[in-house]
């Protein structure tokens, strides 16, 4: 050992409550050490790591890992009370003796008489590490099983309680379940309701804060007669809170959905806030191509970032000109092709915003689209429901496999393939169930309203995200028609094959286009947007 040696005093602490290894005496002990007569060291400086499982690699401490990878040249000796506070792993505590062996430092255990400067020392050290590792794995594996435990039975394995709910007793005996929360479940049962009605994540957040709505941990935490700290609400709060499973009352565990001994999901909520179905349509929603439909910020106008320019495809944007004249200000909106300030398009198109806006809505409202009943798709895309059966199967192959190379010959290891094998194999006969059944259910179901009725009682947001969900198309043209600045075509997308599928088409109604002021083609019929197109570039070329 150097002489009067300059100390790091290392602290850890699982548990804060844990009077026998308190901070205070572990503090005490290894400072009465450094100030020993046979030591003489100084203390210059103290690694504290409270609630910090021994199982940390301890470069991965909070206070000990920036000591160890930025102050490495301001101390000869790392003093612990024992061994375990450093580590409880013997790989984490051979890496250890490896950096402090390069850099010329050495390890004390100030109440087991341990000096790593030593070969005994180092001997003993590892021996007691050994144990160490020992007692982790076997507190770990209490804590395992306790938590299986709660598990199988359905009641609440702890952490921050779920968006919406409280704790209620657990009618079938020990333990805690959720119920819903009154104020917050009806909360959540709002949003659910905005998402549905196309609104935005960014809106809804944006409308909680502007109704100082408490965020769900501020709630709780005023609740708990604490203070709340005024955190906002974001659109990514908002989309965590109804993808998350137990919103639909489903037990998880670390993120994954806890199933039962037949492959069923276990339910943590005996009334959920959401249904399944509700929850399924959310992750859709917010997992898959549809969240494009919702501008994550919301535009200035209805048709911005949606319309496009007959000529060059690139959408159309929302602008304003001002003029300044004798009677004061006037200012003018409209929309202009996005390829109008570069001159990349030889006939941008431009329409006032205003005659645009009016335009669709009277389409919308008067065509045979508009007089049409809504249907909702009642399928959810069962894509993913396939993807998860094929895994599912693949793990049971694997599984079946490992069996016969005899990978459970083992003592108590054949009852534990039997048990994964008997969960796996439900589950595959749970998924092939629920694909058999939604493969065969109406993809539609009548609402008994129209789009005309469903279009009126929308925001200009919404009926931008109506026209990106549904596909519709919106294409300007700029003089395609003699003595005329703008001619519009619109398509209907999705709405066509709704409905023609439910076969509620009237003859002589065109649902699949509406035009405004474009010429027919030779034939007397609608020109296709490509023959428009090409009929544009033409009568530029004729300039």
């Amino acid at each position: 050992m150097v002489e009067n040696p300059r100390v790091l005093g290392v602290i850890r602490l699982s548990v804060t409550t844990d009077a026998s290894t308190a901070p205070e005496r572990q503090r005490d002990a290894i400072q009465h050490w450094a100030n020993s007569p046979h030591v003489n060291g100084t203390v210059v400086g103290w690694a504290e790591d409270l609630d910090v499982s021994g199982g940390l690699d301890p470069m991965k401490r909070p206070k000990l890992g920036a000591w160890l990878r930025e102050h490495a040249d301001e101390f000869d000796i790392i003093a612990v009370l024992k061994i375990d506070r450093l580590t409880r792993r013997s790989q984490h505590f051979a890496e250890m003796i490896e950096w402090c062996q390069s850099r010329g430092k050495t390890i004390v255990s100030v109440t087991e008489g341990i000096d790593m400067s030593t070969p005994m020392g180092k001997m003993f050290a590892q021996i007691i590490a050994a144990f160490a590792e020992g007692e982790l794995d076997t507190i770990r594996a209490r804590a395992q099983a306790s938590a299986q435990t709660r598990l199988e039975m359905g009641v609440w394995t702890g952490g921050v309680l779920p968006f919406g709910y409280q704790f209620v007793d657990n009618a079938g005996g020990k333990g805690k379940k959720l119920g819903q929360d009154p104020e917050y479940a009806t909360l959540l049962r709002e949003i659910v309701d905005r998402v549905k009605a196309d609104w935005s994540a960014y809106r809804i957040a944006l409308d909680l804060n502007q109704r100082e709505v408490p965020t769900w941990r501020d709630y709780l935490r005023t609740k708990a007669g604490k203070t709340a700290r005024g955190v906002k609400w974001t659109s990514s709060t908002i989309v965590a809170i109804v993808t998350n499973p137990t919103a639909a009352g489903f037990y998880t565990y670390k993120g994954e959905q806890v199933e039962d001994e037949d492959g069923n999901p276990i339910m943590i909520a005996d009334n959920p806030i959401m249904t399944p179905e509700e929850w399924r349509q959310m992750v859709v929603r917010f997992t898959t191509d549809e969240r494009k439909a919702v501008r994550a910020t919301p535009s200035r106008s209805m048709l911005g970032g949606v319309a496009t320019c007959g000529v060059c495809g690139a959408n159309l944007s929302s602008a304003k000109k001002t003029r300044h004249n004798k009677g004061g200000v006037t200012e003018h909106y409209y929309y202009a092709c996005n390829n109008l300030q570069t001159g990349t398009c030889p006939l941008p198109a431009r329409a006032r915003r205003g005659f645009l806006d009016d335009l669709v809505n009277e389409i919308v409202m008067s065509s045979g689209i508009g007089a049409a009943p809504v249907f909702e798709r009642t399928s959810v895309d069962i894509g993913p429901m396939r993807a998860e059966l094929a895994a599912v199967n693949s793990r049971l192959e694997r599984l079946e496999g490992d069996y016969v190379a005899g990978r459970y010959d083992g003592e108590g290891q054949e009852e534990s393939y039997w048990k994964m094998h008997k969960n796996l194999s439900a589950k595959v006969a749970r998924l092939r169930g629920e694909l058999d059944v939604l493969s065969g259910a109406p993809r539609f179901v009548d609402t008994g309203r129209t789009y005309s009725e469903v279009w009126a009682e929308k925001d200009d947001e919404q009926k931008r995200a109506f026209i990106k969900k549904h596909n519709i198309k919106i294409v300007v043209f700029r003089d395609l028609v003699d003595g005329s600045e703008e001619s519009v075509a619109i398509e209907f997308g999705d709405l066509e094959e709704i409905v023609k599928e439910n076969n509620r088409q009237l003859d002589g109604v065109d649902y699949q286009r509406s035009d405004y002021n474009t010429p027919p083609g030779l034939d007397g019929e609608i020109m296709s947007l490509a023959a428009l197109t090409e009929l544009a570039k033409v009568r530029l070329a004729r300039r």
